[in-house]
């Protein structure tokens, strides 16, 4: 039976989790790609508009 330090050590010391290829995005281009931004955008244009509703303002 293993532990989980034995099953971790693979033998290669001081490697790194952030070497190798990666996708950065800059802030711009994480709100127009990702969903969260669009449901947030979507959430508030649609509360304002009920607002206006019941509230009888344009």
């Amino acid at each position: 039976m293993s532990t989980v330090v034995d099953a971790a050590d693979d033998g290669s010391e001081g490697s790194n989790p952030f070497d190798g290829g990666r996708i950065e995005l800059s802030d711009r281009e994480l709100r127009t790609t990702s969903p969260a931004a669009w449901a947030s955008r979507l959430v508030s244009r649609l509360d304002g508009a009920a607002t206006r509703l019941v509230y009888g303002r344009r």
